[in-house]
């Protein structure tokens, strides 16, 4: 496999966000660099090193080679990388927290042999699972190994461009044993598709369930299919049952220990509602049995009184008594 170290070489996790404003009409196609060398199959064989000298490095046109012959890889078109950056941020959110893998966002090829003829594919995105027995080093331009996942943006500006994607490539992907392949057909949406390798090294649908696929290569992650034509912000799935157990842990982890937070604070709150309710209760006892006893004391008071009362009418009485029998 063929290696160079450029000046500035290619990392795994470069930042490709593109902001999601739609600067072109979506009706526009995508244009291509004018082909020159291209005129015939007789003019567009080169040899393998010809290919990897002067042609994978062209900086207007992303070419590829199958088995002698130079062929243009499609360019996807705007609107699809602004849509596929959806999956490509669920992908990266997937691995921040379950980093069993590297994401290649940047056409790397690489290479494969089916029935003796040499194939050197450049798929827009890839994954290498860090089980796989060849990894990437950073400075490397191309790809030693076989991808354990394949995604292509679909253009449908040549019927060519279709097939190449729908047919060619899904048979190329699963004779070179890539485990899963997605085609992402942004425009039509007909296209679209998911595929993963059986027991046969035959690709098989992967069958949406509730219309969410789910990977068998990367244990847990799944994605609605309808987001990749409409990308929802990240910030609404971190409640979404599809998405929340790999979608911004970090904030949810922040969003918990906040709402923890606010749960001790009422808790707190209730507490001490509670702790003032019982001292009024027992104040507002305290006082009903002070009140009870000042009127018990007022009642003996006035009973005493009463008796003071009489016990003078009494000794009147007798001091009228004792004047009368003298």
């Amino acid at each position: 496999m063929y290696t160079q170290t450029s000046e500035q070489p290619f990392v795994n996790d470069m930042d490709t966000s593109i902001p999601p404003v739609f600067s072109m009409p979506l009706h526009k196609k995508q244009l291509h660099a004018p082909m020159i060398l291209l005129k015939s199959n007789a003019e567009s064989k080169v040899s393998e090193s010809e290919y990897w000298d002067k042609f994978y490095h062209d900086k207007l046109v992303r070419y590829e080679w199958n088995n002698g012959v130079l062929e243009v890889k499609d360019m996807p078109t705007y609107i699809s990388i602004v849509c596929a950056n959806f999956l490509l941020d669920c992908i990266r959110q997937y691995l921040h927290y379950n980093p069993i893998a590297t994401l290649i966002t940047c056409d790397l090829a690489f290479s494969f042999s089916i029935q003796n003829t040499k194939r050197i594919r450049r798929p827009d995105y890839a994954i290498i699972l860090k089980s796989n027995p060849i990894q990437i080093a950073l400075n490397d331009c191309s790809y030693a190994g076989t991808y354990d996942i394949c995604i292509e943006l679909l253009s449908d500006t040549k019927k060519e461009y279709i097939t190449k994607d729908t047919v060619t490539r899904k048979t190329e992907y699963a004779n070179a044993n890539v485990s899963e392949y997605y085609i992402i057909d942004i425009n039509k949406q007909k296209h679209t598709a998911f595929y993963r390798l059986d027991s046969n090294g035959t690709y098989v649908d992967i069958k949406p369930k509730n219309g969410v696929i789910q990977s068998t290569v990367l244990p847990g992650f799944q994605f609605r299919i309808q987001d990749l034509y409409d990308p929802p912000d990240l910030n609404e799935l971190i409640d979404d049952d599809v998405y929340q157990h790999y979608m911004l842990l970090d904030l949810q982890k922040v969003r918990r220990d906040l709402q923890k937070v606010r749960r001790d604070l009422q808790k707190e709150r209730r507490d001490l509602q509670k702790e003032r309710h019982e001292k009024e209760k027992a104040l507002s006892e305290k006082e009903k049995a002070l009140s009870e006893k000042e009127k018990a004391l007022s009642e003996k008071e006035e009973a005493l009184s009463e008796k003071e009362e009489a016990f003078k009418e009494i000794k009147r009485l007798k001091q009228l008594l004792n004047r009368k029998y003298k």
